[in-house]
C-alpha cells in the first residue's frame, strides 16, 4: 500500500514516542586489522531526481538528495529492527524499549570528548533548535530530526552519536523501562489501539505480526538490561542501518559529514530476518470484544491479499479508492449517506514488503446497526465483482493517486520517509514515483478482477468492538528560499485577499478564514456553526452534496470547513488544472450554501456521533471539562462538537439565519497559495467574492479569567485508566504581542514547543510519574489560558499536580539567561518554518495571520519580535500571568485521593469570585 493508509492504520502500525537516549557500542566481529580501517566510501551512485546513494565500507546505506523549495533539513536512520524481528523476545516490546533507550541526544562534543550525559544531551538539541524523536514499527525503527538547514551537520552529526555511540546504562534503562509500562498501560483507555491490537491477532494469528511493537504487560515486565545489550548488539550494526539527508543542502558534503560520523562504527555479524509464513484463512474469522472505551460499534474485516512486490499491487489500490476515497465513493455514499447505516467506513490495501497483506474495510455505527452495516457492506463488495467500476470511478481514483504523491512530496520530511522506505523495501528509490505511473495504467475490467480474485466471503478476519454496555535554523535562512510574490488587497466590500504563487508545482489550496468559531455562539446555539460549515459543502449555488464531492474527488483534492474557537475555515486544494473551477465551487460554498434539508439529516446523526466519540479519549474528556470550569463566562467553555440537543433539534432556517448573521467581509480573508496565474487568480476572485456582503462580524469579547485566593480544584470521576491533569492559569489575547511572545519563550522553557521538553518533561518523565506532560499557551481574539497538561497513574495524581504547580510558580519567577532565550527563539522559528511547508500548510498560516492582524509576513517577522524581548521581559510577563493561583482540573478513576472537603472548598471560593 502506497499514499493510501488511513489515518487509523497509520496511527496504529507506529508506536510514536517522546524521545530520550543511550547508548551501545555495537557489537563487532571483524578482526583488529578492519576494525583499525577507517570507515569510507565504497561505492557512490547518482540517482534519480538528484539523489545520491553512497555505500560505507562498514556496510551502511547513506541517502542524500538536495530539495530547495525551503530552508530545512531532514535527517533520519532507519534501523531494521521491529516487532517481527524481536525472535526469543518477542512480545517483550524490546525494540521499541530499545528505541527509548538509544534515542538520547549524544553524549560527545564536538572535539570528541565525553560530556556529562544530562546536560550534554539536551543542551545539543537546545542548540539545534530542531524537532527529534523516534517510533517504532513492525519492521523497523526509526530516529531522526528536522531543522533549519544551516545546521544540517549538527543533525547529522546528532544522529551519528545516536547510532554509532549510544550510552545506556543501568539507570537510564531502570527509567524507560518504567516509562514504556506506562505507556502501555495508557494504549488500554485508546479505542484505536484496541481496536488495531484486537484485529491483528485475529488476522495473523501466530506470525509475530499478530504481536503489538509495544509488547504485552508481563513480557515487558520482566525484560532485563542484559537484554537489551545483547538485542542492540545483535541489530544495530551498520549494514543493518539506512541514513537519509534530505532537504536545502550539499549531497555530496552531506555525504562526507555521515561518513565522518560513522568513524569507528564496524560492521557486526548481520542479524537473522527469517519470517514464518503467514498463516492461512479459511472460513469466516470472526471476533466479537466489549470495551468501555467504545461509544459505537467499531468493525474491520480484513480478505488476505499480497505483499508489496506484486503486479496485482495497483490495481488493489485503486479498488480501495474507489470504495472509500472521498464522499461519493461507493461505500460512503450509500452507508454513510443514502443508507445511514455507518457514521464512518474507509478501507485500504495494506501490502507490507515482509509478507502477505490485507485488504480491509472498516466502518463506525451505532451497535443497533453494525449488522446491517456489514451485510450492505459486503453486498457492495460483491456489486464490483458483478458490475465492475465506471470509468469515471477509475479516473478520479487515479487523479486522487497523482494528488497523493504530489502531497507526500512537499515537506523535507515526507520526501527523506517515502526515499528510506521505498529503498529499504525494494531496493529502488524511484518505486513510489514510478508507481504512480503504474497506478495510471490499470483498467476497470483489472479492479474489477481484483475485487472477485481476493474477496473470498468464506475467507474473511472481521474484528468487531462493542460498547461494553451495548449489545452483543541557521541565522541567516530564517525564509524559505522560495520566489514567492505574496500580494495583499483589499475588494469593495472589505475582503481581504491573499495571493501567495510558490514554486510547489500542480497543487494549489484556497482557504476562506472567517472571525467568530465558538465566539459567535452560546450555550442555546452551540453546535450551529459546525453543522453551517459542514452543510455547506453539501450543496452551493447550483451543485448537490454529490457533484461538490464528485468534483474535488476527481480533482485529485478535498474540499473541508471546520468551526474553530476563533474561526469559521473553509479549506479546499485540488490539481492547479482544476484551480478555477475549484474556485467557483468553494464561492458557492462559502456564499451560496444551500443547506438541503436532506443532507442536514444525513449529517445530523454523524454529528451526534462525533459528539459522543469525546468521550471514548482521555484527553478529550479532559479538555472538555477543563473548558467548561474554567471560561466559565466565555463561549469557550463550550467545544466546537456542540450541544447534544441543539444538533438534534437543529432546523435548515436557523443554520441559513446563523450563516447570514456571522459572513461579513470585512471580517474575513481569501488565501491561495501553490501553483496557479495570480492574475487570472485576482481576476476571478473579483468576480466571484464581490458579492460577499460588507460589514464586520460582531465579537463578544469576554473579560480575562479571575481565580480566587486559593485557586480552584474540580475532578470528575471517569472510566479511564489513567488521571487525565489540567493545570492552567489566565492567559492573554493573540493581539497582545509583547506579552504573547514572551509566555510563548518561558513556554518553550520549560516544556517544550510542539514537542515536549524543558523542566516539567525532565522531572516528571525522570521520575517515572507520567508518559506525556506539556504546556502551551491558547490564545484568540478573547484571552486564553496558559495550559499544563498531563496523564499519570491515579495514584500518583496528586503528587503531579504538586509538581506542575512548583513548576509554574518557579517559572513565574525565573529569570532566564540570553542563552536559554536565544535556544527557545531557534526552537521557535524552527518548528514554525516546519510547520509551514505544504500549500496548504502555507494558505491557512497566510490566511489566519492577516485575520488575526499580524500580516502575512509574520513568519519572517517572528525571529525578530522575539529577538527583542529581553530576559527581565520574559521575567515580568511569567509573574504577570503565572504569579497567582491556577485551577486545576482532573479526571480520574480515583476521585477520592484528591479529598472532597477540600474540593468543595475551593469550589465554594470559586463562586465568591464569580
Amino acid at each position: 500500500m502506497k499514499f493510501a493508509s488511513s489515518v487509523f492504520f497509520v496511527f496504529c502500525l507506529v508506536v510514536l514516542v517522546g524521545c530520550r537516549v543511550g547508548g551501545l557500542e555495537a557489537v563487532s566481529v571483524e578482526d583488529a586489522q578492519v576494525k583499525a580501517s577507517p570507515v569510507e566510501i565504497v561505492e557512490r551512485i547518482q540517482a534519480e531526481r538528484g539523489a545520491v546513494v553512497a555505500k560505507l565500507s562498514n556496510g551502511m546505506t547513506v541517502i542524500a538528495r538536495a530539495v530547495h523549495t525551503a530552508p530545512v533539513v531532514s535527517v533520519r536512520a532507519y534501523v531494521r529492527a521491529g516487532g517481527l524481528y524481536e525472535k526469543e523476545w518477542l512480545g517483550c516490546g524490546i525494540s521499541h524499549l530499545c528505541e527509548h533507550l538509544v534515542a538520547e541526544y549524544s553524549t560527545t562534543s564536538e572535539a570528541g570528548h565525553l560530556r556529562s550525559k544530562s546536560h550534554a544531551a539536551r543542551s545539543r538539541l537546545e542548540d539545534i533548535g530542531g524537532q527529534a524523536n523516534a517510533y517504532t514499527t513492525l519492521s523497523h525503527t526509526c530516529y531522526y530530526i528536522s531543522a533549519a538547514a544551516g545546521k544540517t551537520n549538527e543533525c547529522i552529526d546528532l544522529i551519528a552519536d545516536q547510532i554509532a555511540r549510544p550510552e545506556i546504562t543501568t539507570a537510564y534503562f531502570k527509567r524507560e523501562h518504567g516509562v514504556v509500562q506506562r505507556e502501555l498501560e495508557m494504549g488500554k483507555d485508546d479505542p484505536r489501539r484496541i481496536m488495531y491490537y484486537t484485529h491483528q491477532a485475529n488476522l495473523y494469528g501466530t506470525h509475530p505480526a499478530a504481536v503489538p511493537v509495544i509488547g504485552y504487560a508481563d513480557p515487558l515486565g520482566r525484560v532485563t538490561y542484559e537484554d537489551v545489550r545483547t538485542y542492540h548488539g545483535r541489530m544495530y550494526v551498520p549494514q543493518n542501518i539506512i541514513f537519509v539527508v534530505v532537504g536545502d543542502i550539499d549531497p555530496q558534503a552531506a555525504i562526507e559529514r555521515v561518513v565522518r560520523g560513522m568513524q569507528g562504527f564496524y560492521k557486526g555479524r548481520s542479524p537473522e530476518f527469517t519470517l514464518p509464513e503467514t498463516p492461512p484463512v479459511s472460513g469466516v474469522r470472526r471476533v466479537v470484544r466489549h470495551s468501555a472505551a467504545f461509544k459505537e460499534a467499531a468493525q474491520l474485516m480484513s480478505f488476505p491479499t499480497i505483499p508489496l512486490i506484486h503486479p496485482d499491487l495497483y490495481a488493489l489500490d485503486v479498488l480501495s479508492h474507489v470504495l472509500s476515497r472521498g464522499r461519493s465513493s461507493r461505500l460512503a455514499r450509500e452507508l454513510k449517506f443514502n443508507k445511514r447505516l455507518v457514521t464512518s467506513i474507509d478501507s485500504w490495501s495494506d501490502t507490507p514488503h515482509w509478507g502477505r497483506g490485507a485488504f480491509t474495510v472498516t466502518f463506525r455505527a451505532d451497535p443497533t446497526k453494525a449488522d446491517a452495516a456489514e451485510k450492505a457492506i459486503l453486498e457492495e463488495l460483491r456489486r464490483v465483482i458483478r458490475e465492475g467500476v465506471t470509468a469515471d470511478e477509475l479516473d478520479r481514483a487515479k487523479r486522487q493517486k497523482i494528488a497523493e504523491y504530489l502531497r507526500s512530496q512537499q515537506t523535507m520530511e515526507s520526501i527523506a520517509s517515502t526515499i528510506a522506505t521505498d529503498f529499504a523495501a525494494t531496493g529502488d528509490l524511484g518505486f513510489s514515483q514510478n508507481y504512480t505511473d503504474n497506478i495510471q495504467k490499470v483498467t476497470a475490467e483489472q479492479v474489477r478482477a481484483m475485487a472477485e480474485k481476493y474477496f473470498h466471503f468464506d475467507a474473511m478476519v472481521i474484528t468487531r468492538m462493542l460498547p461494553a454496555t451495548g449489545p452483543e535554523v541557521a541565522e541567516k535562512k530564517t525564509t524559505p528560499q522560495v520566489r514567492t510574490r505574496t500580494e495583499v488587497y483589499t475588494l469593495p466590500n472589505g475582503l481581504k485577499v491573499v495571493l501567495k504563487p510558490t514554486e510547489t508545482v500542480g497543487l494549489v489550496s484556497m482557504v476562506m478564514a472567517v472571525q467568530g468559531g465558538l465566539l459567535m455562539e452560546e450555550r442555546k446555539t452551540n453546535g450551529l456553526g459546525s453543522l453551517m460549515v459542514d452543510l455547506s459543502t453539501r450543496g452551493a449555488g447550483e451543485l448537490s452534496a454529490e457533484q461538490i464531492t464528485s468534483f474535488f474527488n476527481s480533482a485529485g483534492g478535498s474540499i473541508s470547513a471546520i468551526c474553530g474557537d476563533n474561526t469559521f475555515l473553509w479549506q479546499g486544494s485540488v490539481l492547479s488544472g482544476k484551480f478555477d473551477r475549484a474556485l467557483d465551487i468553494l464561492s458557492d460554498i462559502v456564499l451560496k450554501p444551500t443547506f438541503p434539508e436532506k443532507e442536514l439529516e444525513i449529517i445530523r446523526p454523524l454529528a451526534v456521533a462525533n459528539l459522543k466519540r469525546v468521550e471514548e479519549h482521555w484527553f478529550y474528556q479532559l479538555r472538555k471539562f477543563f473548558r467548561d470550569r474554567f471560561f466559565t463566562q466565555s463561549p469557550w467553555g463550550m467545544i466546537s462538537q456542540g450541544d447534544l440537543r441543539v444538533i438534534e433539534n437543529a432546523t435548515v432556517a436557523q443554520i441559513a439565519a446563523y450563516h447570514e448573521k456571522i459572513l461579513k467581509a470585512g471580517s474575513s480573508v481569501l488565501a491561495v497559495c501553490g501553483d496557479f496565474d495570480p492574475a487570472a487568480a485576482k481576476k476571478l476572485i473579483d468576480q466571484r467574492f464581490g458579492a460577499f456582503p460588507g460589514g464586520t462580524a460582531k465579537l463578544d469579547i469576554p473579560a480575562p479569567r479571575r481565580i480566587g485566593a486559593k485557586g480552584e480544584l474540580h475532578v470528575q470521576k471517569s472510566r479511564t485508566k489513567q488521571a487525565g491533569i489540567i493545570v492552567a492559569a489566565p492567559g492573554t489575547t493573540i493581539s497582545n504581542i509583547h506579552d504573547r511572545l514572551a509566555l510563548m519563550l518561558i513556554d518553550t522553557i520549560i516544556s517544550g514547543y510542539h514537542m515536549p521538553d524543558g523542566w516539567l518533561h525532565k522531572e516528571l518523565r525522570g521520575k517515572e510519574l507520567v508518559y506525556v506532560v506539556h504546556a502551551y499557551h491558547k490564545t484568540g481574539f478573547a484571552p486564553g489560558a496558559f495550559i499544563t497538561y498531563a496523564a499519570t497513574q491515579p495514584q500518583k495524581a496528586v503528587e503531579v499536580v504538586d509538581i506542575i504547580k512548583k513548576n509554574m510558580r518557579k517559572a513565574a519567577d525565573y529569570l532566564p539567561t540570553q542563552k536559554e532565550l536565544d535556544r527557545a527563539i531557534n526552537t521557535i522559528v524552527t518548528a514554525e518554518m516546519l510547520n509551514h511547508q505544504t500549500v496548504e500548510e502555507l494558505a491557512t498560516g497566510a490566511g489566519l495571520d492577516e485575520l488575526y492582524g499580524l500580516g502575512v509576513d509574520w513568519p519572517q517577522k517572528l525571529r525578530a519580535r522575539l529577538k527583542q524581548l529581553t530576559p527581565e521581559q520574559v521575567r515580568t510577563v511569567a509573574r504577570k500571568y503565572l504569579g497567582g493561583q491556577y485551577v486545576v482540573t482532573v479526571i480520574t478513576p480515583a476521585p477520592e485521593r484528591f479529598g472532597a472537603e477540600s474540593i468543595v472548598q475551593q469550589e465554594k471560593e470559586t463562586q465568591k469570585v464569580k
